[in-house]
């Protein structure tokens, strides 16, 4: 650069103004009296600041004269202005302060400055003479260190010795800062005026920059339109270059190249550049990374860690799908060609359109509220998809893109919205919706479930803090800042927590001051409405509703504010000032809330006190709709009035159940006659659907006001039942009645309704509730007909009170019994339980009523009883409780016909056991569909509970219901645990039974049961082998002496020797035992091909066949394995047993094959103290297989199954022992030593055990019987079957049965040497002529020991046997064993 050229800073300019001279005036001019300068706001643009300065210096002219586009010639200041050029480097504002500060001194007065020095020195302190001439002496130094390098430097580089160095380098030469090339070469005449002066608020660490402007040329400047960044943005008022030269106009340079803005490159002297500006070599582009670091970092490595955050986040071209601002993606061929005034090119990094979520993430959180708002309106537009898409598959709002990822995206955007939830305006309106979206709209289809605990996220719910929530909530209503809209989601918000569960309702109930505000703002609006007021919200009475059900706390926390709600009863739909189909909801939903109190006996006194505007109500509901009210509406209402009053029925009917006691009188009832005003309903409603629900709670209404008579009324409530008889026989009789017509019409909707069910479709769970309501009317005619009985004792019924179809009822109930209706709440969520509450609610009733139809025997009546009880779910443990009794006192040994065998057994002594299992928390009562008088004063909850967590104690276990299928064993369990059970701690004193006692009961219980299920079809209800072979197990274990000292039971011997035990036990287990086929014959003939091997799948594990999976209940709150409790009972046979026949027996059923082989390790190589050895020094045996000596016909079987099973009618076979052949080497070890121990050797089944797994390892021929299918998996799955009981699936590969033919071939020939060497004749004889096939009929012993066995293809086995000795033992020995298959052979 040439030595007169002068350097810019960036591309500032001076405009020469040709306008007079205005003379400074000082910035202080319009300051006050206080000495400070006023402060200006950032807030404020230095143009707004301009012309509000022009004001208050009255420069009207120059506010309303245009400022002129270019400059014009230069002008210099007038004369008159002295200015006077300021110092740009330090010593030279040095030298100029020192300069004034010497002229002040010189125009003071010697005692003026003998008192600034007195001040001066009282301010340094006493050495400030010495202070101030150290500070001179290093100004001097410092001086001629800078001059000496000064003219260092000018002899180096060339430059003029009167040019003073500038502090920090100029534009050209400074390191990282673009040059303006037009500029460059702008050259200067002399030194160019101070046009600005600085301010004394310039901050000092910038007071030492020098600025140096160049004189410019007109050919520098040049002016153009700016391009506008939307349509909508007009063009900026300046005009294009003349095409004439204009002298006046000064040009900017002209664009050269691409029109779109390129990178200017630059170059840079800087040291840590190691000279790549002076070689030539170009700068990194403009806003790339290395660009970045060289600019701003110079003096950092190229891979500094600490600079990680200037690396790009990822590619522009990546394939994230991109959303626009409707919360839609945009495909990837349109995003590229969007035009950028959409708003969608913003803040997204590439050239395509759109805001990936990470984009939509990082701007949720942007300080900018108009962005954060956009954004979370973004969110929220997307979570509302998701929701779709999780709802519906096939939705057309699907986002493919992200399927899979919805609860995880669902938590990420639950997270941003709640982020700004607590913020003002737009922001916090859009964080409402995002989370309304997340909670609410996620779950819309479950908005109308009230009455159980969804638990559907609670992961979701968590992630919320409810706890910290709900107060800002609370706050944010108080404020009313937010939309009316805004306002209903949020109580919305409020309304899915308390859906949730019920322990975030009692959150929602106590959060401070919730509750009043809500009632405040949604409820308790002005009367008669202002212009500006709300109407109120029927939702928040929805919420109280759920809030009261959820507890009993809760019903008495919100007994205040229920006075305040009569408004809405006293001012009737057709007086309210709100629309009528709003004032009717906001009547209805009073009504349900007013219900819900009476269900624990609360806020009855209501009806007395408000009897007049009650009264006044019934006359509304019974009137016809008008025009103003839809039928549906008036429908709702009428169904909310009547069972309001079955309520109020129900706590006159016991006035001590209230509370306080005495709330309604059944004088009260019988007075104001709701019973007549019921049944006048039934005048205006037709059979036809939409009125079923009115039905249904007309028939409820009359029958506890039947039932309520039968106990406050003369004879019985003689004279009411007579009088509801006179106004419905006849409908329900005659075929054109009313009464039959609904029946019938809501059976066929049933029955038509559940086949729809049969399929597990996307509308199932409508289909689910559409069954509902017919089941509940159904039930309700049961109830009605149970009602109109008379008071029976021991009198038979010789007429019913009225007709209904029976057959067709039975048959209903029969198909909805085994209807895979029951399994879905399983798969879909436990909170569609609800709708399953009518249906258990008519098979309960059902059975009361069945009791009377003369084809109803005792067992059949049993059999239902039994089988109904595995259905009821929570809130009919009531129910449960008196089906339990009622079939327990119908079994004794004499309804059995076993009184010549048993001593008298009563089953009475079981209730406190049934009721622990069917109530196992005494601190939870869930209230019944149908309320009692029982019910009332006990009840804790009205909702149903959500699932049980995976790992549970007894203490969080609400409800004993639905019945586990070993529920009848539950006195077992108690017996074992007495010293823990809460049952015993809790017994009444009139309770006297031993253990003996118990046992005998229970399993009287268990074998009557199984019969009649077994009898009447209901097999799939009874217990399984496995859950029967578990309960004798429990027998077992009770050792003598257990309970002494706890319980009070005692037993001076072991319960299991008991004879009635004893017989009991052989009778539960005899169905289970393996049967020898009624034939003559001893052996049975069966051909098989080898070369095509038939094979069936074997049946699922289930815990009617599978030990572990039986056993889960009783091992359910202590998480011990089924093992350790098989390696206590087996220790505690060899130890206490003696031998027991049938404690031996009970061992067997984990021996079989589908078992894991440490069961079998356990019995055949681990048991007792001791292997016993035989006299010829090569067998040994385990204590428990010397002892058991069991015929194969008392094996009991629990139908696993086996490779090679065909038959279901033969799954209860012993082959289940035998299949697939036993691989592990140390169990065929144990199996081999055994048949060589001499007299110790196993005796019956373990022999026939023991030869079966050695001969198939020793022949060939055997080995190609076994049949295993090539596509077996080897594994166990998890399944839930109809009854909704879980099952495993357990197959076993080729691998599992042959997993080495080679190491096979070699075990065989060692365990053929060493029998051959060292067995005894029997033994040695059974081994060379044993034959069994897994198909086709067992081949029962001794038959299986003489080869009576004949497969075709095989029909030389007996010589290729022999062969087969020749070859891997000899000729000597073969010519032996020959001798004995020739024996056999003839």
């Amino acid at each position: 650069m040439p030595p007169n050229d002068h350097t810019l800073i960036g591309s500032v300019v001076e405009r020469k103004s040709s306008g007079p001279s205005i003379a400074k005036s000082s910035k202080f001019t319009a300051t006050p009296g206080t000495g400070f300068p006023v402060a200006q706001h950032r807030s404020k643009s230095a143009f707004a600041r301009a012309r509000e300065e022009a004001k208050a210096n009255n420069d009207v002219a120059r506010l309303d004269k245009a400022p002129l586009l270019a400059l014009t010639k230069e002008t210099r200041p007038p004369s008159t202005v002295e200015t006077k050029p300021i110092p740009t480097d330090v010593e030279g504002l040095r030298c100029q302060i020192s300069e004034e500060n010497e002229r002040v001194v010189a125009n003071m007065s010697p005692e003026e400055v003998e008192k600034q020095r007195q001040e001066v020195l009282e301010q340094l302190g006493s050495g400030a003479e010495d202070l101030l001439k150290r500070v001179w002496e290093a100004r001097q130094r410092k001086a001629a260190r800078e001059e000496a390098a000064r003219k260092s430097a000018g002899h180096t580089t060339g430059l003029s010795d009167f040019q003073p160095k500038p502090v920090l380098p100029s534009l050209g030469v400074r390191p990282g800062i673009l040059r303006v090339k037009s500029l460059e070469n702008v050259s200067h005449s002399g030194s160019s005026p101070v046009l600005v002066q600085r301010s004394s608020t310039r901050p000092p660490s910038r007071s030492g920059r020098k600025l140096r402007f160049a004189e410019v040329a007109p050919k520098d400047i040049h002016v153009y339109e700016s391009a506008p960044t939307s349509p909508k943005q007009p063009v900026l008022a300046l005009p294009p270059p003349p095409d004439k030269p204009d002298s006046s106009i000064i040009s900017l340079g002209s664009l050269k190249g691409d029109p779109i803005p390129f990178k200017w490159s630059c170059c840079t002297d800087s040291p840590s550049d190691g000279g790549k500006g002076a070689s030539g070599d170009t700068e990194p582009e403009e806003g790339t990374p290395e660009y970045i670091r060289r600019r701003y970092f110079p003096d950092a490595p190229e891979n500094d860690p600490s600079l990680e955050w200037i690396q790009s986040s990822g590619s522009s071209d990546s394939s994230e799908p991109r959303f626009d601002l409707s919360g839609v993606i945009i495909p990837p061929s349109l995003s590229e060609t969007l035009p950028s005034h959409l708003g969608l090119h913003h803040h997204a990094e590439g050239k395509r359109a759109g805001y990936t979520l990470d984009d939509i993430f990082l701007l949720s959180r942007s300080t900018v509220p108009a962005q954060r708002a956009s954004m979370l309106s973004v969110l929220a537009k997307i979570a509302y998809r998701l929701g779709i898409q999780v709802k519906q598959e096939d939705s057309s709002e699907k986002v493919v893109e992200l399927t899979g990822k919805e609860d995880e995206l669902r938590k990420r955007i639950l997270g941003a919205g709640l982020a700004a939830i607590n913020e003002r305006g737009s922001v916090g309106a859009m964080a409402v919706q995002v989370v309304w979206e997340c909670l609410v709209g996620w779950d819309s289809d479950t908005t109308d479930l009230e009455a159980v605990e969804l638990w559907t996220a609670p992961d979701v719910i968590r992630s919320t803090q409810p706890e910290r929530l709900l107060p800002m909530i609370a706050d944010i209503l108080v404020q009313a800042v937010l939309p009316r809209e805004t306002n209903e989601q949020l109580l919305a918000i409020i309304y899915r927590f308390a859906q949730e569960s019920n322990e975030l309702a009692n959150v929602v109930t106590n959060s401070p001051n919730l509750i009043p505000i809500i009632i405040q703002s949604f409820l308790l609006t002005p009367i008669p409405p202002r212009g500006d007021s709300l109407f109120p919200n029927p939702l928040a009475l929805r919420l109280l509703i759920i809030l009261a059900s959820a507890s009993r706390a809760n019903a008495l926390a919100l007994l205040d504010p229920a006075d305040a709600l009569l408004r809405f009863v006293a001012l009737l739909p057709s007086s309210s000032p709100f629309p009528v189909p709003l004032a009717t909801s906001l009547l209805t939903q009073t009504l349900r809330l007013y219900r819900v109190l009476a269900c624990y006996g609360l806020y009855s006194h209501a009806a007395t006190s408000a009897s007049q505007y009650f009264s006044a109500l019934c006359s509304y509901a019974l009137a016809p709709p008008s025009m103003l009210l839809g039928s549906n509406t008036l429908i709702q209402l009428r169904v909310a009035w009547i069972s309001l009053l079955e309520a109020w029925i129900v706590c006159a009917t016991d006035p001590h159940i209230t509370t306080p006691p005495h709330e309604i009188l059944w004088s009260q009832v019988s007075a104001w006659r709701w019973a007549s005003e019921v049944r006048q309903f039934r005048k205006d409603i037709s059979d036809a659907e939409p009125d079923w629900e009115v039905w249904s709670a007309i028939w409820n209404t009359q029958a506890v006001w039947l039932e309520g008579s039968r106990i406050n009324g003369v004879k019985g409530g003689h004279v009411e039942r007579e009088e509801v008889l006179q106004f419905i026989k006849l409908g329900f009789e005659s075929p054109d009645g009313s009464e039959c017509k609904v029946v019938l019409t809501t059976l066929q909707a049933l029955r038509r309704n559940l086949l729809k069910l049969t399929a597990d479709g996307p509308g199932v769970e409508m289909d689910f509730r559409s069954i509902a309501v017919p089941a509940a009317v159904l039930c309700s005619a049961v109830r009605l007909w149970l009602a109109c009985l008379p008071p029976l004792k021991d009198a038979s019924l010789e007429t019913p009170p009225f007709l209904l179809p029976f057959g067709e009822l039975s048959k209903l109930c029969a198909e909805l019994l085994g209807h895979p209706v029951w399994s879905l709440p399983q798969r879909r969520g436990l909170h569609l339980q609800i709708h399953l509450r009518p249906f258990t609610s008519l098979l309960a009733y059902f059975h009361r009523l069945s009791r009377y139809i003369p084809s109803t025997g005792p067992d059949l009546w049993l059999a239902q009883g039994f089988s109904i009880l595995t259905r009821l779910i929570p809130g009919d443990e009531e129910l449960a409780l008196t089906m339990t009794e009622e079939c327990a006192l119908l079994i004794t040994p004499r309804s059995t016909g076993l009184q010549a065998q048993l001593p008298s057994i009563t089953t009475d002594i079981l209730k406190p056991f049934f009721e622990h299992t069917i109530r196992p928390n005494s601190d939870v009562y869930i209230s019944p569909l149908y309320l009692t008088t029982l019910s009332v004063p006990r009840a804790t909850t009205l909702r149903l509970p959500g699932p049980v967590p995976l790992i549970s104690t007894e203490d969080q276990v609400k409800t004993g219901l639905p019945l586990p299928r070993d529920w009848p064993t539950a006195p077992l369990t108690h017996l074992l645990r007495s010293g823990t059970s809460s049952v015993f701690r809790a017994l009444p004193s009139s309770w006297d039974a031993t253990e003996v006692d118990v046992v005998r009961a229970t399993l009287l219980l268990l074998y009557v049961s199984h019969g009649v299920l077994q009898r009447w079809n209901l097999g799939m209800y009874a217990l399984g082998p496995a859950e029967s072979v578990f309960a004798c197990m429990r027998v077992c274990m009770l050792e003598h002496d257990v309970g002494a000292g706890v319980s009070g039971l005692d037993s001076s011997v072991e319960v299991y020797r008991d004879g009635a035990v004893e017989t009991l036990m052989g009778l539960l287990l005899a169905p289970f035992t393996s049967k020898r086929p009624p034939t003559s014959a001893t052996c049975t003939a069966f051909t098989i091909s080898a070369d095509e091997p038939t094979c069936t799948s074997l049946p699922a594990l289930t815990s009617q066949n599978y030990l572990e999976l039986a056993s889960r209940t009783y091992f359910q709150h202590t998480h011990i394995p089924f093992y350790q409790f098989y390696s206590d009972f087996v220790a505690l046979y060899t130890a206490v047993s003696f031998a027991h026949s049938l404690f031996g027996a009970l061992l067997l059923p984990p021996l079989a094959m589908r078992y894991p082989s440490d069961y079998r390790r356990l019995v055949w190589c681990e048991s007792g103290d001791g292997a016993t050895t035989a006299n010829n020094g090569l067998g040994a045996v385990t204590e428990v297989i010397r002892t058991v000596c069991l015929d194969t016909e008392r094996v009991i079987c629990c139908g696993l199954g086996w490779p090679g099973w065909h038959d279901p009618g033969t799954l209860l076979d012993v082959r289940e022992y035998l299949y697939p052949v036993e691989r592990d080497g140390r169990i065929l070890g144990a199996y081999t030593q055994a048949l060589l121990a001499g007299r110790s050797a196993p005796q019956g089944f373990l022999r026939l055990v023991a030869v079966h797994h050695v001969a198939h390892t020793i022949w060939p021929d055997l080995r190609k019987l076994v049949c295993v299918p090539e596509d077996e998996a080897g594994n166990a799955s998890e399944t839930t079957n109809e009854s909704g009981t879980h099952s495993f699936t357990a197959t076993y590969s080729p691998a599992s049965t042959f997993d080495n033919p080679q190491g096979l071939q070699n075990n065989g020939v060692k365990l053929l040497r060493l029998l051959l060497n060292g067995g005894d004749g029997p033994t040695v004889r059974d081994v060379l002529l044993y034959c069994q096939s897994p198909c086709g009929p067992f081949t029962w012993p001794p038959s299986c020991f003489d080869g009576g066995l004949s497969v075709t293809g095989l029909a030389g086995w007996r010589e290729e046997r022999i062969e087969h000795v020749r070859n891997v033992i000899g000729d000597d020995m073969a010519e032996r064993v020959k001798v004995i298959f020739q024996q056999k052979g003839d």
